[in-house]
């Protein structure tokens, strides 16, 4: 009966190392998906203003071309 208790009191221990291992993986997931959450949403952004730019751009150089301005 002791061996029984004994193992089953290190199985329980293993399962605790384990939980306490994965809450703190999980923290690390959280943090960097919030990271790249932000990454994201500057990188869109950015690609909205650089499409305004290069449409003002093109529009700029085709009425150049064109004689309009």
């Amino acid at each position: 009966m002791a061996t029984t208790t004994s193992t089953n009191a290190k199985t329980i221990e293993n399962l605790t190392n384990t939980v306490k291992k994965q809450n703190s993986q999980l923290v690390d997931l959280q943090s960097k998906l919030s990271s790249m959450r932000d990454e994201l949403h500057l990188l869109r952004n950015e690609v909205t203003r650089f499409k305004s730019d290069v449409a003002t751009d093109v529009t700029y150089l085709t009425e150049r071309l064109d004689g309009t301005k």
